[in-house]
């Protein structure tokens, strides 16, 4: 029989699992069968790429680029996971990219939503006058506390509360023994031990700006990187009005400040900005220049 259940959530930089979307936040609470939560484990994962839509996330690039790679927490993670019944909020999302992780790494596992249980669909059975499916409308049916949504390890505790309102719905034996029963055969790859420190959220302090701000004089070419909360299009006319050159494109030795929506980003534009010795300022900041 297996050792529970491991509730698990991820934060990406997109949809595109098997494409150039990467996981940027990965959370394992452990559940014994009686619903109790046993341990937790969370960290931020560097993907190698800028994070896609920062302000659902909220993960900063300072936190980001100094986070363990996927591949430098998989033996943590994959231990975590064996010999227990995966179980997500939307199974089909968490265990697609986190098997396409893995599988970057040439390692199959034994991840997808035949292979656990997605608190989302059981809530169909348990929570038949919720007001929606998402992760918020089921706690909010179940009584369950969701502190802080699109945090990894927020919304696994939340799916952990989902797991054990069921389970004191579902009595015993379960209605998915079968699982229990298989999750200690499932093969997990044989990982090192070595551990690398969970790295949290928030955990990168930025230091005070010092140094001269970049000037801009009319005719300066200006790039835009990264989703910022203020629509692209807005930055771009802005520009325009205050007479710069916007290249939408790429950057290039002759471009004069590149606008990033963190600047701390791992974008392909940030990196070719900082080869070039090109300013990278925020949005906020670029807003105060052409003022």
């Amino acid at each position: 029989m297996s050792d529970g259940y491991a509730v698990v959530d991820v934060e990406t930089t997109g949809f595109a699992a098997t494409g150039r979307d990467r996981v940027v936040e990965v959370a394992v609470v452990a559940v014994d069968r009686t619903g109790v939560i046993t341990d937790e484990w969370c960290t931020v994962v560097n993907p190698g790429r800028d994070l896609g839509p920062q302000h659902i996330h909220r993960i900063n690039a300072g936190d980001a680029r100094r986070a363990p790679s996927f591949a430098q927490v998989a033996g943590a993670l994959a231990a975590r996971l064996a010999r227990r019944v995966v179980v997500a909020h939307n199974l089909a999302f968490d265990a697609r990219f986190l098997a396409a992780e893995f599988d970057r790494l040439g390692l199959p596992v034994p991840l997808s939503s035949e292979l656990g249980l997605c608190t989302m669909a059981l809530g169909a059975a348990y929570l038949p006058h919720r007001s929606g499916r998402s992760l918020k409308a089921s706690c909010d049916a179940a009584g369950v506390e969701l502190r802080d949504a699109h945090s990894a390890l927020d919304d696994a505790h939340a799916a952990a509360g989902l797991l054990a309102h069921y389970l004191s719905r579902a009595g015993r034996p379960e209605p998915w023994t079968d699982l229990l029963a298989a999750a200690s055969t499932w093969r997990w790859p044989t990982l090192p031990p070595d551990e690398v420190a969970e790295y949290r959220r928030g955990s990168y302090v930025p230091p005070v700006p010092t140094g001269e701000v970049p000037s801009l004089r009319i005719g300066d070419l200006v790039v835009f990187t990264g989703q910022a909360e203020q629509p692209r299009h807005e930055l771009v006319e802005r520009a325009l009005a205050a007479g710069l050159r916007v290249n939408a494109g790429y950057v290039t030795r002759q471009t004069a400040l590149l606008v990033a929506a963190d600047p701390e980003t791992m974008s392909t534009k940030a990196r070719t900005a900082r080869r070039y010795g090109v300013p990278i300022v925020s949005a906020d900041l670029f807003a105060t220049l052409i003022t």
